[in-house]
Order: C-alpha cells, then sequence, then structure tokens
C-alpha cells in the first residue's frame, strides 16, 4: 500500500483487526506503518463521511462539560501568561505538563482553533483579549456561547478565511483526526500570517507507553486516528508542506496512561470518581515520562518557510 504522506511503497502492516475501543462503533482496521518517513495509518483509510459515525456527540469528550479539565487549562493559560512570578515559581515543577498557551502579550491578535470541540479552549483565549474562531466538523446544533467565540460547523475544505488573517492557528490532537492531510495544512498556511504560529499537537509513535501498550496504546485511538507521528514523519510532512519547525516538545499527561490501560482490559466505564483518582494518581509517572522524553504527546510549534534553510530543533 501506497505510503499516504510520502509517496513510498515501502509499508508494512503492524496490527491487524483493530476495532472502535472507545464507543466499540462496528468496523475492523488494520495499522500500517512507512519504513521511509514513519508515518502511521489506518487501512482502509476513511474519509469525512465515514468517519463522522465514530463520534457521537453525545458520548465524544470534546462536545462535554469537564470541570477538571477547565481548570487544568485555566492554569496553564495563567502560567503562560506571566502575569504572576509567585504562580510561576510554583507551577514550574508541572510545567512539561502544562498545556502551552499563547497568553502572553496576546491581546487583539487573532486566534483559529481547528477542531474546537465545544470551545472550551477559545473560551479561554478570549478572556485574555484575543479575537477567536474555530472550525469543528462534528457535533450537535451550534449553541449561542459558541457563535460567540467565532466557531463554525462544518468542513474545512469548505471553510474560508482572508489571507494572512491568523496571528495562531491551534491543533490539539486533531490532525491525527484529519483524512485530507495535505488540504489542511495547505488551508493554514494561507490563513497564517508570515510571522504567525501554527500549533499542532499529536499522539507521539515513539513514546514509552506505544511501546509497552502497542496495540492497545491509547494514543492510536482507531478509527478515528487516521494517521499518527513521531518526530521525524511530522517534521518531513510540515516542511514538505512550506514549513518550517520552530520546535517540537514531547511531554505527557495522565489521560494517556489511564486510557492505554483501558485500552487493555476492555473496560472504559468506571465510577467517575475512581477516574479522577486514578489520573490524579498518574500524574507523577506523566511527569517522569515527559522529563525522559518519552511522553505520549508532542507538540510542534511551526511557522510558514519565508524559503530559508529551515532548521528544526527536537529530540527523537
Amino acid at each position: 500500500m501506497k505510503c499516504p504522506c510520502c509517496g513510498s511503497r515501502r509499508t508494512m502492516i503492524l496490527y491487524r483487526n483493530i476495532k472502535d475501543k472507545m464507543h466499540f462503533v462496528k468496523g475492523n482496521f488494520f495499522l500500517m506503518k512507512c519504513e521511509d518517513c514513519e508515518l502511521e495509518f489506518i487501512k482502509p483509510l476513511l474519509n469525512e463521511k465515514q468517519l463522522a459515525k465514530y463520534y457521537p456527540a453525545q458520548d465524544y469528550y470534546s462536545f462535554k462539560k469537564n470541570k477538571l479539565l477547565s481548570i487544568y487549562h485555566k492554569i496553564s493559560a495563567y502560567y503562560y501568561s506571566g502575569k504572576s512570578r509567585v504562580a510561576n515559581i510554583l507551577l514550574y515543577p508541572l510545567k512539561t505538563i502544562l498545556s502551552r498557551y499563547y497568553t502572553k502579550n496576546c491581546k487583539g491578535k487573532r486566534i483559529l482553533e481547528i477542531g474546537c470541540g465545544n470551545g472550551f479552549q477559545l473560551e479561554v483565549y478570549k478572556k485574555y483579549g484575543l479575537k477567536t474562531r474555530g472550525l469543528e466538523p462534528y457535533g450537535p446544533t451550534l449553541t449561542e456561547r459558541e457563535k460567540n467565540l467565532g466557531i463554525k460547523r462544518g468542513s474545512i475544505g469548505k471553510a474560508d478565511y482572508p489571507n494572512n488573517y491568523f496571528d495562531y492557528i491551534i491543533m490539539r490532537e486533531v490532525l491525527e483526526h484529519i483524512p485530507n492531510q495535505k488540504e489542511v495544512i495547505e488551508k493554514c498556511k494561507k490563513w497564517l500570517k508570515l510571522e504567525g504560529l501554527l500549533i499542532i499537537t499529536v499522539p507521539n509513535t515513539k513514546s514509552l507507553w506505544k511501546k509497552a501498550f502497542k496495540k492497545n496504546w491509547y494514543g492510536y485511538d482507531v478509527p478515528r486516528h487516521v494517521y499518527d507521528y513521531n518526530p521525524k514523519s511530522i517534521s518531513f510532512f510540515l516542511e514538505k508542506e512550506g514549513f518550517k519547525i520552530n520546535k517540537i516538545q514531547v511531554f505527557d499527561l495522565p489521560y494517556m496512561l489511564y486510557g492505554s490501560i483501558k485500552f487493555s482490559n476492555g473496560e472504559l466505564k468506571k465510577k467517575k470518581e475512581l477516574n479522577i483518582l486514578l489520573k490524579l494518581i498518574f500524574t507523577p509517572i506523566s511527569l517522569i515520562a515527559s522529563l525522559l522524553n518519552q511522553g505520549s504527546l508532542m507538540e510542534i510549534e511551526a511557522q510558514k518557510n519565508d524559503k530559508s534553510k529551515s532548521k528544526h530543533n527536537y529530540r527523537a
């Protein structure tokens, strides 16, 4: 099978007969790997319409309110805003598991979040004075709150914004869900200012938990994760599409270990209180994985290439 990223025919089967382990929607898939660029992808590849049934709006996490997650993101945004030296000192030991927010000296800047769910991250950005927009292809009818955040329902292929318009475009754990990778990156390149930043968070297939849990690694989440990357493959893809990599940070969050354990034992429905307790217990483990550069996630910061030689800074 031809690699959808580099076009190589040197692809191999990693795992056979993988099913949806989160919502148990019917379907059977292979996990493939390109031996050249190291991209991993599902077979058969699904388009947006085919994927829609794997995103039950009433159950999918990005459409749910989560108080603990909301607190985590507010703390992360406050830390990166630099508004309190004391808070920065106290939170510094947790820096590797705090979600990066571009909230310092950001008032009036424009931000687009692709795959924004119910917009809880945009809501945080708006409180820091950014002008927010969001795109989300799935989910229920937009609420007034979501409309006020500038969220639109629909495919990125049909979306249109002015050229060189946004200071930031963010896709947090979204790119792996999008069937047409090339189209979304081309759109980002068109909409982003030359000095603007593209921030992408994706699972890292070089992680410790992927090595430990193999096909039951939470980062795979078949078939919603159409593609899976490591630092080499994401760098190759973005540079091929006209971006230069500023930095790649590998990190971990407790839900990646927690989810991998759930995928392994086949039990997803536990008491909510137990879920929270286990994630708190796993927090120091995630800190260690992050410090060892073995986390299940990686954040890529990139800019449009001004045709100078691209240099990237990452530890593979």
